[in-house]
């Protein structure tokens, strides 16, 4: 009987000891005092650490150091505008030339036997058998005879010898015969069974176009040449910097062949047709190529450097590209930054030309610009969580009735909406 009397003293303290517990919690949680939010006109709480209201975006010092905030003043610079490109050597078609042939013969030596050899002006290129040169040299003989055994004839004879000794020599001299040998035919009244044809022009051959033994008529080629002193480079210019090449700026090219060294030329034309396929134009420069390094057909790298002026610049990174604008966040003060629109001009130098929307000695983003950017999308975060709701009376928890006496046990904490979480208030009954 004792022992179940005890049990039961047991349980009646457990009980009593539980509702005192639960109703001084109950109390403590309906009379704890809620502590106000400031709240902006737009409802939001102010103490977010980013704000966005339209184009402008206010950031605190967290904000700005987590985000890796950086910025840069707009300022007046003058740039150079680097065009790289690639291109193809070719030969200057202004120097290639062919050895022809001025009389009628067969070619009994050819003097240049390899195409690439370099063949200088009045060089012995071949050896002609031509009855042609045999007759023309005979024909001078005899004027010369003719000239010295009537000498002493009357005034008209004399002349027309003369003329006739003059007509057959330029006879000759049409023939590429040289003023040398002509003199020296003079003094050996010997003439030569075979005619040498000496180059008139230099160059490189590039094709020899007879063997010896072949028969040739006036204007048959004997070689083709190419003057390899000046060679032309043509580079492919993209559509979008074709506007800044000019006739006679200066390009630099390299090789891989030639580590270290650069060769000069400048631009001597541009092509008027653009490459579909490759969105390009062909743009010819004339270069130097008197060490004969620059061979035609040779892949070099071409660097052509456009001054642009000063003008007023950002850094690139600064630019925020929409596709149809281009923005910028200009820095009111250390917190807040605007967005603005603005008109770009060329890049160089990693920066941006600017042609309006901005005055020199403004502050603009040049780092975390898209964060920023996303911000006037998305609005101010971080203003919502852990913190008190939008409704006014459903926000807190309800108070002690006035009625209750102060002995009396506070009354149990009614229990939480399904979908609520404790600790939390919820929203208006709306």
């Amino acid at each position: 009987m004792n022992e179940t009397i005890q049990a039961k003293k047991k349980v009646i303290i457990g009980v009593t000891a539980g509702v005192l517990i639960l109703g001084g919690a109950g109390y403590y949680f309906t009379h704890q005092p809620a502590k106000p939010a400031a709240v902006d006109h737009s409802g939001h709480q102010m103490n977010a650490p980013v704000m966005a209201m339209g184009d402008v975006v206010t950031l605190d010092a967290k904000a700005r150091q987590l985000a890796g905030v950086q910025t840069a003043q707009a300022m007046k610079r003058a740039l150079t505008k680097e065009i790289k490109t690639t291109g193809k050597i070719a030969m200057n078609e202004n120097g290639r030339t062919y050895l022809t042939s001025r009389i009628e013969g067969r070619i009994d030596a050819l003097y240049v036997t390899a195409e690439g050899e370099t063949i200088a002006p009045g060089q012995p290129v071949a050896a002609v058998y031509s009855p042609t040169y045999i007759a023309a040299q005979e024909e001078y003989l005899l004027t010369l005879d003719n000239t010295q055994k009537l000498r002493n004839a009357g005034k008209d004879v004399v002349q027309i010898n003369q003329r006739l000794r003059e007509a057959a020599r330029r006879k000759l001299q049409l023939l590429n015969v040289p003023d040398e040998e002509i003199t020296h035919l003079e003094h050996t009244r010997q003439p030569k069974d075979q005619m040498i044809i000496y180059a008139q022009f230099g160059g490189t051959v590039l094709e020899k176009q007879l063997l010896p033994g072949a028969y040739i008529m006036p204007g048959d080629r004997l070689f083709s040449l190419s003057d390899l002193s000046t060679v032309w480079l043509y580079a492919d210019v993209y559509e979008k910097d074709l506007a800044n090449i000019t006739m006679g700026q200066p390009v630099v090219a390299t090789s891989q062949a030639y580590p270290g060294e650069s060769f000069n030329g400048q631009v001597t034309f541009i092509n008027p047709v653009l490459d579909d396929a490759t969105r390009t134009v062909k743009v010819r420069v004339e270069m130097a190529n008197l060490s004969g390094k620059l061979k035609p057909n040779m892949f070099v790298n071409a660097n052509i450097q456009i001054p642009l002026g000063e003008s007023l610049v950002v850094p690139e990174s600064s630019i925020l590209d929409t596709g149809s604008h281009k923005l910028v966040y200009v820095a009111q003060d250390e917190n807040t930054f605007v967005k603005r629109e603005i008109v770009t001009g060329q890049q160089a130098d990693g920066y941006v030309q600017v042609l309006s929307g901005l005055n020199p000695g403004e502050t603009v983003v040049t780092a975390a610009t898209f964060l920023i950017d996303s911000q006037t999308k998305l609005g101010s975060f971080g203003s919502h969580a852990g913190h008190g709701g939008h409704g006014g009376a459903s926000g807190s928890a309800p108070s002690a009735s006035p009625a209750a006496s102060p002995g009396a046990a506070p009354a149990p904490v009614p229990a939480a909406p399904a979908g609520q979480h404790s600790g939390h208030s919820g929203h208006s009954g709306n």
